[in-house]
Protein backbone atom coordinates (compact mmCIF):
# COMPACT_ATOMS: atom_id res chain seq x y z
CA UNK A 1 0.00 0.00 0.00
CA UNK A 2 1.36 3.41 -0.94
CA UNK A 3 -0.13 6.75 0.13
CA UNK A 4 0.92 8.57 -3.04
CA UNK A 5 -2.34 9.16 -4.93
CA UNK A 6 -4.00 11.72 -2.70
CA UNK A 7 -5.16 15.01 -4.21
CA UNK A 8 -6.09 18.25 -2.42
CA UNK A 9 -9.56 18.12 -4.00
CA UNK A 10 -10.14 14.54 -2.88
CA UNK A 11 -9.01 15.17 0.69
CA UNK A 12 -11.13 18.31 0.89
CA UNK A 13 -14.17 16.47 -0.49
CA UNK A 14 -14.01 13.89 2.29
CA UNK A 15 -13.38 16.55 4.92
CA UNK A 16 -16.25 18.65 3.59
CA UNK A 17 -18.61 15.67 3.71
CA UNK A 18 -17.84 15.16 7.40
CA UNK A 19 -18.19 18.89 8.06
CA UNK A 20 -21.65 18.92 6.49
CA UNK A 21 -22.77 16.10 8.78
CA UNK A 22 -21.20 17.83 11.77
CA UNK A 23 -22.89 21.11 10.95
CA UNK A 24 -26.33 19.52 11.06
CA UNK A 25 -25.75 17.73 14.39
CA UNK A 26 -23.02 19.78 16.06
CA UNK A 27 -24.94 20.57 19.24
CA UNK A 28 -25.85 16.97 20.07
CA UNK A 29 -22.58 15.35 19.03
CA UNK A 30 -19.99 17.97 19.85
CA UNK A 31 -21.12 20.12 22.76
CA UNK A 32 -20.86 17.46 25.53
CA UNK A 33 -17.24 16.38 24.83
CA UNK A 34 -16.14 19.96 24.24
CA UNK A 35 -17.80 21.12 27.46
CA UNK A 36 -15.93 18.53 29.54
CA UNK A 37 -12.49 20.18 29.63
CA UNK A 38 -14.18 23.58 30.02
CA UNK A 39 -16.07 22.32 33.08
CA UNK A 40 -12.82 20.88 34.46
CA UNK A 41 -11.08 24.20 33.89
CA UNK A 42 -13.77 26.14 35.72
CA UNK A 43 -14.33 23.58 38.48
CA UNK A 44 -10.70 22.83 39.30
CA UNK A 45 -9.46 26.30 38.49
CA UNK A 46 -11.86 28.07 40.82
CA UNK A 47 -12.55 25.16 43.17
CA UNK A 48 -8.98 24.07 43.93
CA UNK A 49 -7.13 27.37 43.51
CA UNK A 50 -8.07 28.64 47.00
CA UNK A 51 -6.83 25.33 48.47
CA UNK A 52 -3.70 24.86 46.36
CA UNK A 53 -2.73 28.48 45.88
CA UNK A 54 0.44 28.21 43.82
CA UNK A 55 2.48 25.38 42.33
CA UNK A 56 6.14 25.36 41.35
CA UNK A 57 6.82 25.32 37.62
CA UNK A 58 10.38 25.53 36.29
CA UNK A 59 11.61 26.86 39.60
CA UNK A 60 9.06 29.61 40.15
CA UNK A 61 5.67 29.86 41.82
CA UNK A 62 2.70 29.95 39.43
CA UNK A 63 -0.98 30.43 40.35
CA UNK A 64 -2.65 27.04 40.14
CA UNK A 65 -5.41 28.15 37.77
CA UNK A 66 -2.83 29.47 35.28
CA UNK A 67 -0.90 26.21 35.58
CA UNK A 68 -4.09 24.24 34.95
CA UNK A 69 -5.32 26.12 31.86
CA UNK A 70 -2.81 24.72 29.31
CA UNK A 71 -3.47 21.21 30.61
CA UNK A 72 -7.19 21.62 29.99
CA UNK A 73 -6.51 22.85 26.44
CA UNK A 74 -4.44 19.72 25.84
CA UNK A 75 -7.18 17.50 27.28
CA UNK A 76 -9.75 19.07 24.96
CA UNK A 77 -7.47 18.27 22.02
CA UNK A 78 -6.88 14.72 23.24
CA UNK A 79 -10.49 13.76 23.91
CA UNK A 80 -12.17 15.23 20.85
CA UNK A 81 -9.64 14.18 18.22
CA UNK A 82 -9.17 10.69 19.67
CA UNK A 83 -12.87 9.91 20.04
CA UNK A 84 -13.64 11.21 16.56
CA UNK A 85 -10.87 9.06 15.11
CA UNK A 86 -11.72 5.98 17.19
CA UNK A 87 -15.49 5.82 17.62
CA UNK A 88 -16.77 7.88 14.70
CA UNK A 89 -14.32 6.48 12.16
CA UNK A 90 -15.02 2.93 13.37
CA UNK A 91 -18.76 3.47 12.85
CA UNK A 92 -18.23 5.03 9.43
CA UNK A 93 -15.94 2.15 8.47
CA UNK A 94 -17.84 -0.85 9.84
CA UNK A 95 -21.51 0.12 10.19
CA UNK A 96 -22.35 3.04 7.94
CA UNK A 97 -19.86 1.88 5.26
CA UNK A 98 -19.04 5.50 4.53
CA UNK A 99 -15.47 4.71 3.56
CA UNK A 100 -16.63 2.11 1.07
CA UNK A 101 -19.17 4.52 -0.42
CA UNK A 102 -16.59 7.26 -0.78
CA UNK A 103 -14.25 4.87 -2.57
CA UNK A 104 -16.88 4.32 -5.27
CA UNK A 105 -16.48 8.00 -6.15
CA UNK A 106 -13.36 9.18 -7.99
CA UNK A 107 -11.47 9.12 -4.69
CA UNK A 108 -8.45 7.06 -3.66
CA UNK A 109 -7.84 5.34 -0.35
CA UNK A 110 -5.35 8.09 0.47
CA UNK A 111 -8.02 10.74 -0.11
CA UNK A 112 -10.46 9.02 2.22
CA UNK A 113 -7.91 8.25 4.91
CA UNK A 114 -6.40 11.73 4.95
CA UNK A 115 -9.80 13.41 4.80
CA UNK A 116 -11.00 11.36 7.75
CA UNK A 117 -7.79 12.03 9.67
CA UNK A 118 -7.88 15.76 9.02
CA UNK A 119 -11.51 15.87 10.11
CA UNK A 120 -10.64 14.19 13.42
CA UNK A 121 -7.86 16.76 13.83
CA UNK A 122 -10.30 19.56 13.04
CA UNK A 123 -12.60 18.50 15.85
CA UNK A 124 -9.65 18.31 18.23
CA UNK A 125 -8.53 21.78 17.22
CA UNK A 126 -12.06 23.15 17.73
CA UNK A 127 -12.14 21.72 21.24
CA UNK A 128 -8.68 23.05 22.07
CA UNK A 129 -9.48 26.53 20.76
CA UNK A 130 -12.82 26.75 22.57
CA UNK A 131 -11.21 25.63 25.82
CA UNK A 132 -8.45 28.16 25.23
CA UNK A 133 -10.99 30.93 24.69
CA UNK A 134 -12.61 30.11 28.02
CA UNK A 135 -9.17 30.34 29.62
CA UNK A 136 -8.65 33.70 27.91
CA UNK A 137 -11.99 35.01 29.20
CA UNK A 138 -11.05 33.80 32.69
CA UNK A 139 -7.75 35.69 32.36
CA UNK A 140 -5.78 32.46 32.70
CA UNK A 141 -4.20 32.41 29.21
CA UNK A 142 -3.40 35.43 27.08
CA UNK A 143 -5.18 35.68 23.74
CA UNK A 144 -1.85 36.30 21.98
CA UNK A 145 -0.48 33.13 23.60
CA UNK A 146 -3.49 31.17 22.34
CA UNK A 147 -2.93 32.44 18.80
CA UNK A 148 0.75 31.50 18.92
CA UNK A 149 -0.19 28.09 20.34
CA UNK A 150 -2.44 27.21 17.39
CA UNK A 151 0.27 25.18 15.60
CA UNK A 152 0.76 23.12 18.77
CA UNK A 153 -2.99 22.56 19.07
CA UNK A 154 -3.12 21.43 15.45
CA UNK A 155 -0.12 19.12 15.87
CA UNK A 156 -1.65 17.53 18.97
CA UNK A 157 -4.96 17.12 17.17
CA UNK A 158 -3.28 15.37 14.25
CA UNK A 159 -1.40 13.07 16.61
CA UNK A 160 -4.36 11.96 18.69
CA UNK A 161 -6.65 11.82 15.67
CA UNK A 162 -4.18 9.40 14.08
CA UNK A 163 -4.10 7.37 17.29
CA UNK A 164 -7.89 7.18 17.18
CA UNK A 165 -7.80 5.97 13.58
CA UNK A 166 -5.25 3.33 14.54
CA UNK A 167 -7.63 2.08 17.23
CA UNK A 168 -10.48 2.05 14.69
CA UNK A 169 -8.33 -0.10 12.43
CA UNK A 170 -7.33 -2.54 15.17
CA UNK A 171 -10.51 -3.26 17.13
CA UNK A 172 -13.25 -5.56 15.84
CA UNK A 173 -16.08 -4.38 18.07
CA UNK A 174 -16.93 -0.89 19.18
CA UNK A 175 -16.79 -1.89 22.86
CA UNK A 176 -13.12 -2.79 22.42
CA UNK A 177 -12.32 0.90 22.05
CA UNK A 178 -12.61 1.03 25.85
CA UNK A 179 -9.36 -0.96 26.16
CA UNK A 180 -6.99 1.78 24.89
CA UNK A 181 -9.08 4.35 26.72
CA UNK A 182 -8.38 2.71 30.08
CA UNK A 183 -4.82 1.64 29.25
CA UNK A 184 -3.59 4.77 27.47
CA UNK A 185 -6.01 7.72 27.43
CA UNK A 186 -6.80 7.80 31.16
CA UNK A 187 -3.12 7.52 32.21
CA UNK A 188 -2.29 10.38 29.85
CA UNK A 189 -5.30 12.33 31.10
CA UNK A 190 -4.24 12.05 34.74
CA UNK A 191 -0.47 11.57 34.98
CA UNK A 192 1.18 13.74 32.35
CA UNK A 193 1.15 17.04 34.23
CA UNK A 194 -2.31 18.27 33.34
CA UNK A 195 -3.48 18.73 36.93
CA UNK A 196 -0.21 18.78 38.86
CA UNK A 197 3.54 18.93 38.14
CA UNK A 198 4.92 15.55 37.14
CA UNK A 199 7.87 15.91 39.49
CA UNK A 200 5.52 15.30 42.44
CA UNK A 201 5.13 11.71 41.23
CA UNK A 202 7.56 8.92 42.21
CA UNK A 203 10.66 9.33 39.99
CA UNK A 204 10.13 6.22 37.85
CA UNK A 205 6.44 6.97 37.32
CA UNK A 206 7.26 10.58 36.47
CA UNK A 207 9.77 9.44 33.84
CA UNK A 208 7.30 7.00 32.28
CA UNK A 209 4.56 9.65 32.26
CA UNK A 210 6.95 12.06 30.58
CA UNK A 211 7.32 9.70 27.63
CA UNK A 212 3.60 9.85 26.84
CA UNK A 213 2.84 12.29 24.02
CA UNK A 214 0.34 14.34 26.02
CA UNK A 215 3.16 15.26 28.43
CA UNK A 216 5.11 16.90 25.61
CA UNK A 217 2.01 18.74 24.39
CA UNK A 218 1.22 20.04 27.89
CA UNK A 219 4.83 21.17 28.42
CA UNK A 220 4.81 23.06 25.12
CA UNK A 221 1.41 24.67 25.72
CA UNK A 222 2.75 26.02 29.02
CA UNK A 223 5.35 28.08 27.18
CA UNK A 224 3.86 31.40 28.43
CA UNK A 225 4.83 30.25 31.96
CA UNK A 226 8.30 29.29 30.76
CA UNK A 227 9.64 26.88 28.16
CA UNK A 228 11.11 23.61 29.35
CA UNK A 229 14.81 23.38 28.36
CA UNK A 230 14.15 20.29 26.25
CA UNK A 231 11.32 21.85 24.20
CA UNK A 232 12.91 21.08 20.79
CA UNK A 233 13.00 17.39 21.73
CA UNK A 234 9.38 17.60 22.92
CA UNK A 235 8.36 19.06 19.57
CA UNK A 236 10.24 16.37 17.64
CA UNK A 237 8.73 13.73 19.93
CA UNK A 238 5.21 14.87 19.00
CA UNK A 239 6.04 14.86 15.28
CA UNK A 240 7.53 11.37 15.59
CA UNK A 241 4.49 10.05 17.43
CA UNK A 242 2.20 11.62 14.83
CA UNK A 243 4.05 10.05 11.91
CA UNK A 244 4.14 6.61 13.50
CA UNK A 245 0.46 6.67 14.48
CA UNK A 246 -0.66 7.87 11.04
CA UNK A 247 1.38 5.27 9.19
CA UNK A 248 0.21 2.42 11.41
CA UNK A 249 -3.40 3.57 11.12
CA UNK A 250 -3.23 3.65 7.32
CA UNK A 251 -1.71 0.16 7.23
CA UNK A 252 -4.32 -1.29 9.61
CA UNK A 253 -7.40 0.18 7.92
CA UNK A 254 -6.39 -0.64 4.34
CA UNK A 255 -6.90 -4.45 4.58
CA UNK A 256 -10.38 -3.93 6.02
CA UNK A 257 -11.41 -2.22 2.82
CA UNK A 258 -9.60 -4.26 0.19
CA UNK A 259 -9.03 -7.76 1.58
Amino acid sequence: MKLISATPWGIYSVWWRHFQVYRSTWLVNCLPPISEPIVYLLAFGYGLSPLVGEVEHLGRAVPYAQFLAPGMIAIGVLFQSFFEGAYSSFIRLNFQKTWQALLTAPLSYSDVFLGDWFWAATKGAIAGILTGLVAVLANLYAFSSLVLSLPLILLGSLLFGAFGLLVAGVVNKVDQVNVPIFLVIIPMFTLTGTYFPRDTLPPLLAQLAGLLPLAALVDLLRWPLGLVPWWPLSLLWLVLWMGIMARLAALRIYPRLFS
